[in-house]
């Protein structure tokens, strides 16, 4: 069995990385807020498909209603 732990990982700005640093400050908070939000796209994809990515990336979804975002694709998805 391996030591080495899954990782997953994309490019941020500095400025990005500055304010996680700042905000994300006790160890693992990153880890835990980025896995459920990542675990609730996951399940929404897995159980309506891709077109979930449509609903987020929308030029009409606001970032700050990106979550309210996923609970709108869930009703519509459920109609």
């Amino acid at each position: 069995m391996s030591d080495t732990k899954p990782r997953f990982s994309f490019e941020i700005s500095e400025e990005q990385s500055k304010r996680a640093f700042k905000i994300f400050s006790e160890y693992g908070q990153r880890k835990a807020i980025m896995g459920r939000l990542l675990d609730e796209v996951m399940d929404m994809v897995d159980e309506h498909g891709y077109m979930v990515f449509g609903f987020i990336l929308d030029s009409g979804t606001e970032v700050r209603k990106i979550v309210p975002s996923l609970a709108k694709a869930e009703r519509m998805m459920n109609k």
